[in-house]
């Protein structure tokens, strides 16, 4: 019967309608999921690293401007070295984990344009001294923070883990500061740079 139409009572209907809902519900499940676990969450994740990096950098550059008001070399490595209080503002941002970090004082020569690096007190050498013949000469204290910053949600997986989705990156910080203490020790005659 061409062109006729088909009548169905109200229950019929009513069973195709729960068919076709039941369907769109199942699927609503498995699209949601694979919404969040491939769009939301990978988002949080890239979203969550550069705010931690920008307080890490801002933590670091802070340690650097305070160590370069010590009073000696030897103090700001002592402070630098110190495992007590060394680093808890840092990690207690959440998420960023200090595994090492290195001092040490670099000194340009803004007369003939050379430079040095000094790692340890004693060791700069007479001409690179403020009053030496290399001078006048810049002296920069670098801080160097070899930190791992984790995402918000880590997820392991057996193959390995991918930096900043699913595992921690790896990043130094590394920020330097104009040594402020250029004066002599008036019992020793040495400068302060040096000791």
């Amino acid at each position: 019967m061409i062109g006729v139409p088909i009548k169905r009572n109200h229950a019929e209907i009513g069973l195709i309608r729960n068919q076709i809902g039941s369907a769109q519900i199942s699927e609503f499940g498995a699209v949601l999921f694979l919404l969040i676990s491939c769009i939301v969450l990978p988002l949080l994740n890239l979203s969550i690293i550069p705010v931690r990096f920008a307080m890490g950098k801002s933590i670091v550059g802070t340690e650097t401007r305070s160590l370069a008001k010590s009073e000696t070399f030897s103090e700001a490595i002592k402070r630098n070295r110190d495992v007590a209080d060394r680093w808890k503002t840092l990690q207690a941002i959440g998420g960023i984990t200090v595994k090492d970090s290195a001092l040490c004082l670099t000194i340009d020569s803004t007369k003939t344009k050379r430079s040095m690096i000094s790692t340890a007190p004693r060791r700069i050498p007479p001409s690179f001294l403020p009053d030496g013949s290399e001078s006048p000469c810049v002296y920069l204290l670098d801080l160097k923070v070899d930190v791992e910053i984790s995402p918000l949600i880590t997820v392991a997986w057996q193959q390995g883990s991918i930096p900043g989705l699913t595992g921690p990156i790896p990043i130094q910080f590394h920020e330097s500061s104009a040594w402020e203490n250029l004066g002599r020790d008036p019992i020793t005659g040495e400068f302060y740079v040096n000791q």
